[in-house]
C-alpha cells in the first residue's frame, strides 16, 4: 500500500510494508531535490538519503534494466523554435 500527498511546494509518497516487517518509507520530492526517509527504531530518529532528481530517475530506470553498467543520456525534447 502507498499514499500520495500533493502539496503546493512538494509531494510525499509513503510506502507501507503490508507484512509489517519494515517501517514506512517516505519519498519527498521538491524543487531542491529528492529525500528518502525511514524511521530507525534503534537510533530513535529518521534515516535520511538526499539525492538529485536525476539520481532518482536513474533508480527508476535501473529497476527496469538487466544486470550491467549503464549510462543515461538526457536529450532535450524542445524544438529549436521553442528555445528562442
Amino acid at each position: 500500500m502507498f499514499t500520495n500527498e500533493f502539496e503546493y511546494d512538494h509531494t510525499v509518497t509513503t510506502v507501507l510494508d503490508p507484512d509489517g516487517g519494515f517501517e514506512d518509507v517516505e519519498l519527498v520530492i521538491d524543487d531542491a531535490g529528492c529525500f528518502i526517509r525511514q524511521y530507525n527504531e534503534v537510533e530513535n530518529n529518521m534515516d535520511l538519503i538526499v539525492m538529485s532528481h536525476k539520481m532518482l530517475n536513474l533508480i527508476l530506470i535501473a529497476m527496469k534494466t538487466k544486470e550491467g553498467v549503464f549510462t543515461v543520456d538526457y536529450v532535450s525534447n524542445k524544438s529549436q523554435s521553442e528555445t528562442k
